[in-house]
């Protein structure tokens, strides 16, 4: 009974945070009790391990930060059509996650930037992350410096349901389920990701490049160059449908045209 007299009061607060049209309602729930902020950094300032941080429809500059603690982020959402009622949730800035975030979640918004693992060598042992129904530009779950790149400490990662303009880059990031996305590329895994029921949509470019050992099936391929699986050995290839030749692997369906597969989809880049 509890819960759901919290649910329906952060419902309320919501609701109350929709009708005023001037002024942004940033929520943060922490156990039992929700306080309503006016400005982004308030409300993130206000955030402690745990937290739930509501995030209003309507745009705002949420700045480059940094999560060290477990923190969950809910949006209402990025599809224009769908949030009509407050309007989506659109974010300029970018989100670095270093240790100490582990097991937190991510839901329900556009962000202009990107979701990257680790601000240094030593910071991006993460554990336990879910990235779902987000619109984001890339997701990097390694920590590169002027140097070049280091093996990501990260794992455990639940990346589902999202919009990816540009791409998810692994870092040989160990035990990732990457489900359920409209992609342009995936690249750097070696061992332990399953990518599967994905719909990837660049047409010609280098494509999942740089992958070993992982399983790769389910999924839709818009790919029409020579480059798609770049440099990749021993993966599992199977029950994925190109538009493109494929030969190989196990039950894959290959050279069907564009119009057999989607309605009113002529190519290009993502659009609602």
């Amino acid at each position: 009974m509890k819960t759901l007299k919290n649910s329906i009061l952060i419902i309320c607060l919501l609701v109350i945070s929709g009708s005023v049209t001037a002024q942004l309602r940033f929520i943060v729930q922490n156990g039992d009790s929700a306080k309503v902020f006016g400005t982004f950094g308030a409300a993130f300032a206000a955030t402690q391990q745990g937290d739930t941080l509501y995030l209003p429809g309507g745009t705002f500059n949420m700045g480059n930060i940094t999560i060290n603690k477990k923190l969950t982020m809910i949006g209402a959402g990025h599809h224009p059509t769908y949030s009509q009622a407050t309007g989506r949730t659109e974010i300029t800035g970018s989100i670095a996650l270093i240790t100490g975030s582990d097991t937190s979640r991510f839901s329900g918004f556009y962000l202009s930037g990107n979701i990257n693992f680790g601000t240094s060598k030593t910071n991006s042992n993460i554990t336990n992350i879910e990235i779902s129904r987000c619109n984001v530009n890339t997701i990097k779950l390694y920590y590169s410096d002027y140097y070049g790149s280091s093996p990501s400490l990260a794992e455990q990662l639940l990346i589902s349901e999202n919009i990816i303009r540009g791409e998810i880059v692994g870092g040989d990031a160990q035990n990732v389920l990457i489900e359920k996305n409209i992609l342009h590329n995936i690249q750097d895994f070696n061992n332990n990701v399953l990518i599967s029921n994905n719909v990837v949509l660049i047409p010609n470019s280098l494509m999942f490049q740089e992958i070993t050992s992982c399983t790769i099936q389910n999924n839709v391929f818009i790919h029409t160059g020579t480059y798609l699986f770049y440099n990749n050995s021993a993966n599992t290839v199977k029950n994925n449908l190109f538009v493109n030749t494929y030969l190989g692997e196990t039950d894959n369906i290959d050279q069907q045209p564009l119009e057999s597969i989607f309605v009113n989809y002529t190519g290009g880049t993502f659009s609602y």
